[in-house]
């Protein structure tokens, strides 16, 4: 994974079809690697009334054009922590003039090193898979929340291709079934979510359509692994959704009442 990573930073910021792509589907391009549209992050910052006042950490925040826009739009201290240092360089280089209220770090989800209680708001978008241990993960985050601190993560689970329909257990998929879900509460957390299963399946059968479009334009950069990463997840959510083993939700969990 650290690979392909590597690999889609090092072209994606001057790969025309990977721009196209995220416009198109999204709403705009903010280099996103997963499924947030436009409207799931205005729905992020409504929920998480993210403002001025706060320090804010954005966990996983690839080359941090996700990161820019949410402290654009809510004038909030964000940090930015990925495991990508060309990724976090272009973010730094990008936003050189804002070093005020943005700051980028590298950093790995299985090895945190957050300062203490410094944060109001920690934000994960699509980047909570990569943590081995989502207890010890979740665990990590807590420590680094002032009081009152809250977690916004989107997030999403199902069946892998490689697991057996009989094997899944459908029980996960409820709110309060996930396998994050059960990291937040062996913390002590309280959540509410909301869920973006449709919305998930629109973004993938939507992503589907204009990645055909756009293959040769793909093959023409060179970037066909960009291509095929991407339609593969179109294609597995997409599959898995109908089949009723897939779900999407952004929790929003705190210690106190929410």
């Amino acid at each position: 994974m650290h690979d392909f990573y590597d690999a889609f930073y090092a072209v994606v910021p001057h790969s025309r079809a990977h721009h196209d792509i995220c416009t198109a589907v999204f709403g705009l391009d903010l280099c996103q690697h997963g499924f947030a549209d436009m409207a799931q992050l205005a729905l992020l910052l409504d929920v998480t009334g993210l403002n001025a006042t706060h320090c804010a950490l954005d966990l996983g925040c690839g080359n941090g054009m996700i990161t820019e826009w949410l402290a654009d739009q809510s004038g909030a201290h964000i940090t930015g922590l990925d495991f990508i240092p060309v990724a976090i360089r272009q973010a730094e280089e990008r936003t050189a003039a804002k070093s005020a209220r943005l700051s980028f770090v590298v950093g790995d989800i299985n090895r945190l090193a957050l300062p203490h209680r410094a944060f109001d708001v920690i934000i994960s978008i699509d980047s909570l898979y990569f943590s081995d241990d989502y207890n010890a993960t979740i665990h990590a985050l807590d420590a680094a929340l002032r009081p009152g601190g809250r977690l916004a993560i989107l997030y999403s689970h199902g069946r892998e291709p490689w697991v057996p329909k009989e094997e899944f257990p459908a029980a996960s998929l409820a709110p309060d079934g996930t396998p994050l879900a059960a990291a937040l509460q062996a913390n002590g957390f309280t959540f509410q979510t909301w869920d973006l299963t449709a919305q998930e399946y629109a973004l993938a059968r939507r992503r589907e359509e204009v990645l055909a479009a756009c293959e040769a334009q793909f093959e023409a950069e060179g970037t066909t692994f960009i291509y095929n990463n991407r339609m593969g997840d179109a294609r597995g959510i997409r599959q898995a959704i109908e089949e009723g083993l897939h779900v999407r939700y952004l929790y929003h969990a705190t210690k106190g009442d929410i």
